[in-house]
């Protein structure tokens, strides 16, 4: 049994479809490997910024308040599990097929997973912090600004981490299911599998892989790993 090229593309090809998809392509707009990469860092940014405002004080407010952990963290827990491809349906209904319905996607397939992983990462704050800050006299606003904020920094940071790792994955689902212009590389995922060029597929696929780990490794590994020094955890 030979080697598809069809099937599974080798090395060679995948070589050949990077540097196509390096060329300008009239009906994507440009050359399509430097513009939906950029189209989609840049919904990346704004949906992430709503998705981690919201899992902060979502995280916070469950980790603050134990009765409403007990009543809504199972509940939030399960949508978490939910793939983020599920909020698709309901963004066409509510927003239609353009950049606000693929933020939708993007925000609810990642801040659960913000909120539960901070909440988590706050209740692993040593009660003493707490009861040595009310004793110095910080209460209230004060004692969060001065002690608990600041002991939860390394929750913060993983939860960040964690955040963006689920945010990037609703976002190029979001694309490839709502085609909206500028094309992100999930659109550019979708238009080249109707092509039927397995190569340039795979092509994609690894630049996808690229950005997520340079993400990881330049921008979220670093923070995390300076943050965990700082507080004496590494």
């Amino acid at each position: 049994m030979g080697w598809s090229d069809w099937v599974c593309p080798m090395p060679s090809s995948i070589a050949r479809a990077l540097r196509e998809l390096l060329e300008v392509w009239p009906l994507l707009d440009g050359r399509p490997l430097l513009v939906a990469p950029l189209a989609s860092i840049v919904r990346l940014g704004a949906g992430f910024a709503i998705s981690l405002a919201l899992g902060v004080l979502l995280g916070l407010a469950m980790w603050r308040w134990q009765e409403l952990d007990r009543m809504l963290g199972p509940f939030f827990l399960g949508l978490q599990t939910l793939p983020s491809v599920c909020w698709v349906p309901l963004a066409i209904i509510a927003f239609g097929i353009n950049e606000r319905g693929i933020l939708f996607v993007l925000v609810m397939g990642s801040f659960f997973a913000i909120a539960i992983a901070l909440r988590d990462g706050l209740r692993t704050i040593p009660p003493i912090y707490q009861r040595a800050g009310l004793m110095l006299g910080a209460s209230g606003w004060k004692l969060y600004r001065h002690v608990l904020l600041p002991a939860s920094l390394p929750a913060m940071a993983g939860s960040l981490r964690q955040g963006f790792s689920f945010a990037w994955r609703s976002l190029m689902g979001a694309e490839m299911l709502l085609l909206v212009r500028p094309h992100g590389l999930g659109s550019l995922l979708d238009a080249l599998r109707n092509v039927g060029n397995a190569g340039q597929v795979v092509a994609v696929m690894l630049t996808m892989v690229i950005i997520g780990m340079g993400a990881d490794r330049l921008v979220f590994a670093p923070i995390q790993r300076r943050v965990s020094a700082r507080f004496g955890l590494s």
